[in-house]
């Protein structure tokens, strides 16, 4: 199944719905409205129905997702059912996904984080292999497929970075990773821009990056249930204006998704709706490539059954910065 969300448009003005379907290229089902319509034909009246499917289908999709099968379920049916009344219009634009209630990005791919610890003049450490490495990124900075990425006035030098969203489907802790994939919801295309000038700079503070990462990030456009996906790894492509810059596979992590999600869960409790990057593929940023993206640049991420995160890079403004202290 894939989940997604699109941009409804009521009395009270734009909304989210969540859509699912079978097969993102057959059209998308509202799950809202075909529940309440399942929910009035078992003989529910008409205003009980509205306010059941509401609950059950909220525009949070962190939200619906901690109500486990009765969501999961009624998704399901909608789903199956892509002939019916509640069929979206094939016109209607997607939106940011999910909503996390919590992010963090770990460090899976070792071509690409070999090269950053590179980059800064730094030797790897062996701790990149003893354990998942992440930090705790912002929930605040999301958008979603075909917005703008804002341009910090801090920065001149953005990037763009190409990741495996894994979305967490239901709460745990201290989870195995023989268990793990039974708390993910599915997968979905994430793009950690990083402003690498003030990043660079800031983690020579030993505290992990927080400006250089958190004026966007950008995810979606949908949702793919883990058995919807191959076994074999996803292949991921990023294009920037068109010209192919990066072709890598998901096999390529040295941390598997289960150990991710294990070790995200462990000793503290895993909320659904929770969001965890794999970090970047190889080969999956400019920064690699020596390349630096402009204002007005186009930057497509695209992993197989997971389809394409497609934004444009905005106009750097104007802001404060601070003053530099005497030592």
């Amino acid at each position: 199944m894939y989940l997604a969300r699109i941009r409804h448009v009521g009395p009270d003005g734009p909304t989210a719905r969540i859509v699912a379907t079978t097969d993102p290229a057959s059209g998308w089902i509202d799950v809202r409205i075909a529940e309440r319509l399942r929910l009035e034909r078992s003989g529910t009246g008409a205003a009980a129905a509205r306010r059941i499917a509401a609950a059950i289908v909220p525009a949070s999709l962190s939200a619906a997702a901690d109500a486990g099968r009765v969501f999961l379920d009624a998704a399901a049916r909608a789903a199956a059912d892509i002939s019916g009344d509640a069929r979206t219009p094939e016109d209607t634009p997607f939106t940011l996904p999910l909503e996390p209630v919590a992010y963090r990005d770990f460090m899976a791919f070792e071509r690409h984080f070999s090269f950053g610890y590179k980059w800064r003049g730094v030797a790897v450490p062996d701790v990149m292999y003893e354990m998942p490495v992440s930090y705790i990124g912002s929930t605040q900075a999301f958008i979603g497929p075909e917005d703008e990425v804002p341009w910090p006035h801090y920065s001149e030098h953005l990037d763009y970075e190409l990741e495996l969203g894994i979305v967490i489907g239901r709460s745990g802790r201290d989870v195995y990773p023989d268990r793990a994939m039974d708390y993910v919801l599915g997968l979905t295309v994430l793009n950690d821009f990083s402003a690498r000038d003030i990043q660079r700079r800031e983690m020579e503070g030993g505290l992990g990056p927080s400006k250089g990462k958190h004026f966007a990030t950008a995810l979606g456009p949908w949702i793919a249930t883990p058995d919807e996906l191959p076994a074999a790894g996803l292949t991921m492509t990023a294009k920037v204006n068109g010209e192919t810059t990066c072709r890598a596979n998901s096999s390529e992590m040295i941390w598997s998704i289960a150990e991710i999600v294990a070790w995200a869960a462990a000793g503290e409790q895993l909320a659904a709706g929770t969001l965890l990057g794999s970090g970047t593929c190889n080969g999956g940023s400019g920064i690699e490539l020596g390349r630096k993206l402009a204002p007005g640049d186009v930057v497509e991420l695209e992993i197989d059954k997971l389809g394409v995160l497609r934004n444009r890079l905005g106009t750097p403004g104007t802001g404060w910065m601070p003053a530099h202290r005497a030592h």
